[in-house]
């Protein structure tokens, strides 16, 4: 009777452990990974940023029948949206205009340029987009090692914003006048 209730089939100790470190070696392994991909969705958060508070500009705009704008702090990584009353017609954020919020951007994005002569897009009324440059933000973040860049474009006369991942597509569309 004995013999029945001894069992040779189980798991050992030693098997349990050997188990444990091999899980811990693929773990350890696959944090990295997760830790980038993590950090690389910050980066698109931030650009998502951007681009929706450029658009809240544009639709402020067209709702309250009123100039809005946002300018772009490069020094202190911040976006400012402001009502646009002081001088409407020269596209800069001035101490006078009224500031809706100030938003500052993401610890990842570590540079923003823009090729505007003010660092401010203005839309009007009808939703068409001022400044004086070429209407381009970009922003650069490092993960790690990595570089990620993004462009946006504002097109002037719908304000519609556009953002690109690739330097190669940008360019196209721009070389195309798209």
């Amino acid at each position: 009777m004995t013999s029945k209730l001894k069992s040779t089939t189980g798991v050992t100790m030693v098997e349990l452990l050997a188990l444990a470190v091999i899980v811990g070696i693929i773990a350890s392994m696959s944090v990295p990974r997760f830790q980038r991909a993590y950090e690389r969705l910050q980066f698109r958060s931030a650009n998502r940023d951007i681009v929706s508070t450029l658009r809240l500009a544009r639709s402020m705009s067209i709702a309250d029948k009123l100039q809005y704008g946002v300018y772009f702090d490069f020094y202190d990584r911040t976006m400012t949206l402001f009502q646009d009353i002081n001088n409407p017609d020269t596209y800069t954020f001035e101490s006078n205009d009224r500031v809706v919020r100030v938003d500052t951007l993401e610890e990842h994005v570590e540079y923003v340029f823009t090729d505007l002569a003010s660092n401010t897009i203005t839309f009007g009324p009808n939703g068409s987009a001022g400044f004086t440059g070429g209407g381009n933000i970009l922003t650069i973040g490092l993960v790690e090692e990595y570089y990620y860049e993004t462009f946006h474009n504002v097109l002037r006369s719908t304000g519609r914003v556009r953002s690109y991942d690739n330097w190669e597509l940008w360019a196209q569309q721009h070389a195309e006048g798209a």
